[in-house]
């Protein structure tokens, strides 16, 4: 039985700023939507072709990166580019097709989103059965029911960008659509036992992949795996906010506390690329030895 990592100061401080650098984005991500849509409204569209752009060319860009920390870092800004114009193509959706703002609060592009669910499903049934896919979960329900047919695919993956770029898509969609069929109060509704199961199961599931995020002291691991703990705990806070327990700063505009978030998604920033850049510098100086 192999011996369990110690969990060190240095995996401390990778797993707090990723995390910290994982939520100030998604933050971020929602005030620039809530600026555009409040100041200029009618910018949005061609703002979400800019997203698309964006986030093709970041993650095409990701094939020329060495490094899994620069890879994972950039896909997924790469992956927030296009999750952008994804929820902008649905905001564009509900315009053309008239749908309204719902009386349980939910925004016309998130009500299409829900019956996305179909097509996310088809997709999380490829991953299940694609031996290249090493996400946990997924390697974990393989196991579970039986789906493997020999060991899961091994060796080196070359580029982390593109496949961090797609768990930030796909974590992101999967919650989306678990919160819109919640709050539909023609299946469960915001007060009902399955969303107060959501928000349990989102608390608690939060703390223990922080501790198993605590293994990791390399940004290419921590960013990656941030993006799940991070997307869980957005559960709760979108929760509380449904139930009027929270008013979220990133939709109200509460700058004190905008400011303290992107000040620490700032302080993350250069933390993270600095230490990819003397990563980098050792790994030059290591050859130049050799």
């Amino acid at each position: 039985m192999a011996a369990r990592k110690i969990i060190s100061v240095r995996s401390v401080f990778y797993t707090a700023v990723s995390l910290v650098w994982i939520f100030g984005l998604s933050a971020i991500g929602h005030i620039i939507m809530v600026l555009v849509e409040k100041n200029n409204p009618e910018i949005k569209f061609d703002f979400g072709k800019i997203c698309f752009v964006i986030g093709i060319v970041t993650i095409y860009l990701t094939r020329f990166l060495k490094n899994d920390g620069w890879q994972s870092f950039v896909g997924i800004l790469g992956g927030f580019g296009l999750w952008f114009a994804w929820e902008y193509s649905l905001m564009y959706a509900g315009d053309r097709m008239g749908i309204t703002y719902a009386w349980n609060g939910s925004y016309p592009e998130y009500r299409l989103m829900e019956w996305s669910a179909m097509a996310l499903i088809m997709v999380f049934t490829y991953l299940m059965y694609q031996a290249s896919v090493r996400c946990n979960f997924i390697y974990f329900l393989r196991r579970k029911l039986r789906l493997m047919r020999g060991v899961v695919a091994t060796g080196k993956i070359d580029n982390y960008g593109p496949r961090t770029a797609f768990e930030y898509i796909m974590v992101t969609w999967t919650f989306y659509v678990l919160l819109m069929l919640a709050y539909d109060e023609q299946l469960f509704g915001a007060y009902s036992w399955f969303t107060y199961l959501v928000f349990l199961g989102s608390f608690s599931v939060f703390f223990y992949l922080c501790y198993k995020l605590l293994s990791y002291d390399k940004f290419g691991a921590n960013l990656k795996y941030a993006i799940p703990t991070v997307t869980i705990l957005w559960n709760d806070v979108e929760i509380l906010a449904k139930w009027g327990m929270l008013k979220e700063p990133w939709v109200h505009i509460n700058w004190p506390i905008m400011s303290v978030i992107i000040g620490g998604f700032v302080v993350s920033t250069y933390l993270i690329v600095n230490d990819l850049r003397k990563r980098k510098r050792e790994m030059l100086e290591a050859k130049d030895i050799v």
